[in-house]
């Protein structure tokens, strides 16, 4: 039996078994009875490394759970995220990542062994099937999560963060329709089965940005005046993404048919689902008045664009956004006009966000917009 002093607690590391067991004096405790740490392992040395981690996690007051998964910690802090209040669709996105890319691979790991080294190779790992920008979020899910742990006195460390993010592979470049490809989009868009039609046309003539599609109400919406007010987005919040993206647009005639269209196909609907209509007042949302998620819009997008004859891997809703833009720009419509209407604080980020859809020498949105599709209806 040898004697030992870890910090300020003395105690000894004796033969066990086929090991050796360590065992420090905490004192007694409100009882009475002596209070004793003990670890156990093959050699001294082992025995006293788990004493010193212990001890360093009593004097921080960690009390770890030998049986907290790196999983368990994920669920909480995805847990008190839905609860805060934040966007559903950011929650959503943090779901899929921790389903599909972080608890299959590293979330059987106890929390307390969970290495740097176990975090860089899971990294390295995803790194060939993932985005930078993917790779970055999972990462941030997982430095949150032990964060969230460590701050519950569940781990002393968070070793997550002691790990620099890697580059994943290259994202697919948004791009933009062209006239044509537009055109036969609007045209395929006008019909009655397609009931994300009306979006799909005032996503196009207005460069809306889908975030902003998804929570506009009927009451932002003026069709006697062809306006449309941006007052809230699908972020924390519902704030929109920056002050200057509170706005009011004019919108193109076919934009207002098609918003008149889906009104009187709302009305009949509320009528025949009757209370089991959950009326949120929502311009696009389900038959039962629920709102759409941002894979609802993309199924339905995926739909419409194959039905006008488009390869939908190709294409995605956001790019309705690049297509306004590039629109604009190609029938010489100035930049600064351009960044009030898709609702930036400044041209400088226009031109960095859109800079594949401007031309280099770039001149009001409905205006141009009903110019642009009348005058390729007539000449088709």
């Amino acid at each position: 039996m040898a004697q030992i002093s870890i910090g300020s607690y003395d105690g000894t590391i004796y033969e066990e078994g086929d090991g050796y067991t360590g065992a420090l004096e905490l004192g007694t405790g409100p009882n009475g009875k002596r209070k004793r740490l003990k670890r156990k392992g093959r050699t001294k040395t082992e025995v006293k490394n788990k004493l010193k981690e212990a001890v360093d996690e009593l004097d921080k007051g960690v009390k770890t759970d030998r049986n907290y998964y790196v999983r368990d910690a994920v669920e909480d802090w995805l847990t008190a995220f839905a609860k805060s209040g934040k966007s559903t669709s950011t929650y959503d996105v943090y779901r899929s990542l921790a389903d599909h890319q972080l608890i299959p691979f590293i979330g059987a790991t106890r929390l307390k062994k969970l290495s740097a080294d176990d975090v860089e190779t899971w990294l390295n790992g995803r790194a060939e099937h993932l985005t930078s920008s993917s790779l970055g979020i999972v990462h941030g899910v997982l430095k949150r999560s032990i964060r969230r742990a460590a701050r519950h006195d569940r781990i002393g460390r968070n070793v997550a963060e002691l790990v620099d993010t890697p580059d994943g592979k290259a994202g697919r470049k948004s791009h933009s329709l062209s006239l044509q490809q537009a055109t036969a989009l609007l045209g395929e868009a006008g019909k009655p089965e397609h009931r994300i039609g009306a979006y799909v046309v005032l996503a196009i003539v207005s460069g809306l940005r889908t975030e902003e599609l998804r929570t506009l109400k009927w009451s932002d919406v003026d069709l006697d005046k062809a306006t449309v007010y941006v007052l809230r987005a699908d972020r924390h919040r519902g704030e929109t993404k920056t002050k200057l993206s509170r706005r009011g647009l004019g919108v193109a005639d076919m934009a207002v048919h098609a918003l008149r269209s889906l009104k009187t196909r709302q009305a009949a609907e509320k009528l025949k689902a009757g209370e089991a209509y959950e009326d949120r007042n929502l311009v696009f949302c389900h038959e039962d008045g629920r709102p759409y998620a941002r894979q609802h819009v993309h199924h339905r997008f995926g739909k419409l664009i194959k039905a006008a004859g488009l390869n939908p891997t190709e294409w995605c809703p956001r790019e309705l956004r690049h297509t306004f833009v590039s629109i604009m720009s190609d029938h010489d419509v100035p930049i600064e006009k351009i960044s009030v209407l898709v609702g930036h604080s400044s041209t400088k980020i226009t031109e960095t966000v859109y800079r594949h859809q401007l031309k280099p020498e770039i001149r009001d949105g409905a205006e141009h917009m009903n110019d642009i599709f009348t005058r390729k209806a007539t000449s088709a």
